[in-house]
C-alpha cells in the first residue's frame, strides 16, 4: 500500500528520479531508504535484489496525484512478473 511517505514494508517503489535516472524506495527500521539507478531496468533489478519477496510498484512519473490513484490490480495477468 502506498502511504504519504512512500512504500510500506511489503513494497518497493521504482520511479523516475527528479535528479535524472531512476530511484528505488523502500522502508526499513531506520525509515525510508532511496537508492539511485541509471535506467529503469537497473532500478527493477536493484529492487529485486534488495527485497526479493516485496511487491514492486513501477510508477511512470514523479510524484503526482495521478500516480497514486491508478488501480493496477484488475490488470494482472499471466504475463506479469511475480
Amino acid at each position: 500500500m502506498l502511504t504519504p511517505e512512500g512504500a510500506d514494508e511489503a513494497e518497493i517503489i521504482v520511479r523516475p528520479s527528479s535528479r535524472g535516472g531512476w530511484q528505488v524506495e523502500f522502508r526499513d527500521a531506520a525509515g525510508i531508504i532511496v537508492k539511485q539507478a541509471k535506467s529503469d531496468c537497473e532500478a527493477v533489478l536493484l529492487a529485486c535484489h534488495l527485497r526479493p519477496d516485496a511487491e514492486i510498484r513501477l510508477l511512470p512519473a514523479t510524484e503526482s496525484t495521478d500516480t497514486f490513484s491508478v488501480d493496477f490490480s484488475a490488470r494482472r495477468g499471466s504475463s506479469d512478473i511475480e
